[in-house]
Order: structure tokens, then C-alpha cells, then sequence
């Protein structure tokens, strides 16, 4: 089977969790993404195959009014550099795109050179700095951000 994206489902979130947890210092919780499911301006987007793992990453993000946040995107350790990234952001400008969305901008960590670099590939720049933006270790965040065209 192709891989699809489509809407988080509570059925996901162990799945969900796992790559979480390996992707982050300070994971989400439960509690967090199911609020994600329910909140009307939220988009918890999976990519799925029916092989294992199911579940081969994720990208939160909101809209609100003309501009979209990007919060959280990971992969399964066993699926990255494989295009699981790339397609889930592909799939947030086509949202963005046909909800006439003008602009999308995230926080990331500043030393976290991959996410950069694969944001840097879909136009996003360097906009500022939120120093000591992250509680685990103070580090500072870049916020990227792009237009929308």
C-alpha cells in the first residue's frame, strides 16, 4: 500500500507516542494530542502505511485566521530520511493553499540542523530568535516563517 495522510485518530496516539518519545527531550503527552484532535482550529495530521510501522510520522499544526503554526512534526526512528518529512509538509502547504492561508511560521530548536534544513527546502527563513524558549535546557528557538502564494 502507498502511504496516505489523514487525520490523527485516538487509534494512533500509542504509535503516535512512541515516535514522540523518541524524537524529543520533553514529549508530549496523551492529554496533549487528544486535545489536538478535538480543537476545531487544529490539524494532527498522520502518515500511515499498513505495514509496521503504521504510524511513519506526524505534523500538528493550527489555523488561525489567514496564517498558519506549525507545532510538532517527527518520524519514526525507522522511517527517517525517507520522505516521510517532506511529504507531510507538501500536505500542509495544499491545506494552506486551499484555505487561502497568506503565511505559516514555527519555533525550532536552534541546534536541531536538520529540522531547519528541511524547512529551509520548503522557503522557510530565519525570522528572530526566542531566547531560552525551550524549559529543558534553555536553549533558544529560530522562528522561521514563510508566505504562502
Amino acid at each position: 500500500m502507498q502511504a496516505a495522510i489523514r487525520r490523527m485518530r485516538e487509534s494512533d496516539l500509542d504509535e503516535v507516542l512512541y515516535i514522540e518519545k523518541s524524537s524529543f527531550l520533553l514529549p508530549w503527552s496523551r492529554c496533549a494530542f487528544e486535545d489536538e484532535m478535538r480543537a476545531v482550529y487544529a490539524y494532527p495530521m498522520v502518515l500511515i502505511r499498513d505495514i509496521p510501522p503504521g504510524v511513519q510520522g506526524y505534523l500538528c499544526f493550527w489555523i488561525l485566521s489567514d496564517e498558519c503554526h506549525i507545532l510538532n512534526l517527527a518520524v519514526h526512528p525507522s522511517c527517517r530520511r525517507q520522505g516521510v518529512a517532506t511529504r507531510l509538509m507538501d500536505n500542509l502547504l495544499d491545506v494552506c493553499r486551499l484555505k487561502k492561508i497568506l503565511a505559516c511560521h514555527l519555533e525550532v530548536r536552534a541546534s536541531n540542523l536538520i529540522a531547519r534544513a528541511l524547512y529551509r527546502k520548503f522557503g522557510f527563513r530565519r525570522q528572530g530568535l526566542r531566547k531560552q524558549y525551550y524549559s529543558d535546557t534553555g536553549e533558544d528557538a529560530v522562528i522561521m516563517k514563510r508566505r504562502i502564494s
